[in-house]
């Protein structure tokens, strides 16, 4: 019965963990008002579907770099084509670490498209004028001129937008228009794909990622900021004006890409109006984004456990103050977290044997009590306050251990700090612990990954001692199950492990090892 009841626990836990790596985060759709129920029936539908890709032909680009970040700027729609990160590298090299790089200059970043489709605001050619940390692009149409102004900031990774719609002509004129906030995103990790999404705060509230049905999601009301997300990045955007909606969508190649629509604008004859938008490209990490004072750092979720993730992140970073090594801290907060919860595992251990010991006596009441199960719950509940044994004590450390478990997976799977840090053989904690090999084997290939085979191994011998300290009493059947979870679990975790990033995978390697030293210390003293 326990070890049916700890083989349960253990695969809720790897059904848990694998449904949040294939799956992240809940899909949790915001609900609307009546309000905004009329604002989205009012909407026309036709704008939101993508454009047509805008030619390329004759465009031209403007590099401007700050001392974090490059931008290419493109000539046509006077948007942000390709953003790169100076302070972060591209796996396995020295070159900055691409952030974004749109083909389609519809999709550019910060890009414009009027609504109504009667100006080609995002398919023109604007001039463009660099001038130290600003970038002009203007736009000169019969009786409209666009002038963008953005600044770069040089001390943190955000770019402002400005722009100026005037209006030329002696009569007024409404324009409504969608602005880029993200898209582009560079992920070639068909994993980490998975990973991206869109989050807004619309009407005061977060609105967490959904799949577009019809290739488009809208949430109408007064956006205070979009975020488009990677495994390590974000694209955030703050609209300083008032805003109709927020939607997303999928490009081709199902690559996501999020904006804004704004409310309708009159401007006056021979009069303009001014807009602002603030954008932040860099890593998801809630400190930097904290200072922004956007209220950015609430684009940061680790799911339901997600304190308990932040309180793991933390004791992680303040090893790493020590040691200086992020491979070091992940074993010395292995150690930290085992020897916490070790009170727990030994209760745990301590409850099995006695239920073990206490077998002979249960199979003599079953076969007493056969005709009468009410009467055999009766005196099997006696047994156990004679014995003073809880009947969950087995498996309730187990059920304490999962929030932990989740929460450190979400943690260590998604800290950027373990991005490019090396450990012994381990070149990238954030990736799998590839490893070279001369000859090119079915299934795995050139590289083999030897971490999740020394995990198969130890859990191996973890399963041989837990055998042990389970004791002799138990039936022939309950030994051909140890036998078969002695062969089972180990390939299981193994297969799942494999691909994992070598940061979680390392963690569960020094977590078995040390269950293995525990449980022989227990099986030596009893």
């Amino acid at each position: 019965m326990e070890k049916r009841l700890i083989t349960a626990v253990t695969l809720s836990i790897i059904v848990i963990v694998m449904f949040q790596f294939l799956f992240p985060a809940p899909k949790k759709v915001q609900v609307a008002n009546p309000t905004e129920r009329v604002i989205a029936k009012e909407i026309d539908v036709r704008s939101f579907v993508p454009s047509p890709s805008v030619p390329t032909e004759g465009e031209k680009e403007s590099v401007v770099a700050t001392d974090r970040s490059i931008f290419t700027f493109s000539d046509i729609g006077g948007a942000v084509k390709k953003i790169e990160l100076k302070q972060h590298k591209k796996h396995g090299s020295l070159e900055p670490f691409v952030l974004v790089e749109e083909k389609d200059p519809s999709r550019y970043l910060f890009s414009i498209k009027d609504v109504s489709g009667t100006l080609p605001l995002e398919s023109s050619k604007y001039s463009i004028s660099t001038k130290l940390n600003q970038v002009i692009c203007t736009l000169n149409l019969k009786d409209l001129q666009i002038i963008k102004q953005y600044t770069l900031n040089n001390s943190n990774d955000t770019i402002e937008l400005q722009i100026f719609i005037k209006n030329l002509s002696a009569q007024p004129k409404d324009i409504t228009y969608q602005i880029i906030s993200g898209s582009g995103v560079v992920e070639t990790n068909m994993a980490d794909k998975r990973l991206v999404e869109v989050t807004a705060k619309v009407d005061g509230k977060t609105v967490n990622f959904k799949r577009p049905k019809n290739n488009i999601i809208t949430n109408p009301g007064i956006v205070s900021w979009v975020a488009l997300k990677t495994r390590y990045f974000s694209l955030i955007m703050k609209p300083f004006g008032q805003t109709n909606h927020q939607f997303h969508n999928f490009a081709v190649g199902e690559d996501l890409v999020a904006g804004i629509e704004m409310d309708r604008i009159t401007i006056p004859a021979n009069s303009f109006i001014e807009q602002k938008y603030l954008l932040y490209a860099g890593p998801s990490v809630a400190s930097e984004l904290k200072k922004i004072g956007m209220e950015f750092e609430e684009t940061i979720n680790y799911g339901f456990f997600g304190w308990i993730a932040k309180a793991l992140l933390f004791m992680l970073g303040l090893c790493h103050g020590v040691v200086k090594s992020w491979g070091l801290s992940v074993i010395i907060l292995s150690v930290l977290l085992n020897v916490l919860l070790f009170p727990l595992t030994l209760k745990s251990f301590q409850s099995m044997q006695k239920m073990h010991e206490l077998h002979p006596q249960m199979e003599k009441l079953k076969v007493q009590f056969k005709d009468s199960p009410q009467k055999l719950n009766k005196e099997v509940m006696e047994l156990y306050k004679k014995n003073n044994i809880n009947p969950l004590g087995g498996c309730l450390p187990l059920l304490l251990q999962m929030p932990i478990f989740i929460a450190l997976y979400q943690a260590l799977t998604k800290s950027i700090d373990l991005r490019g840090a090396s450990f012994l053989w381990i070149k990238d904690l954030s990736m799998p612990d590839a490893v070279s090999i001369p000859a090119t084997l079915p299934l795995i290939g050139n590289h083999i990954n030897i971490l999740p085979l020394v995990m198969v191994v130890l859990m191996v011998f973890q399963q041989k001692v837990s055998t042990k300290v389970m004791g002799s009493a138990v039936t022939e059947e309950q030994k051909q199950q140890q036998k078969m979870m002695l062969i089972m679990m180990p390939v299981m975790f193994g297969f799942i492990f494999y691909s994992m990033p070598s940061g979680m995978v390392l963690y569960w390697v020094v977590n078995t090892l040390l269950t293995i030293v525990e449980q022989s210390a227990i099986l030596k003293k009893t």
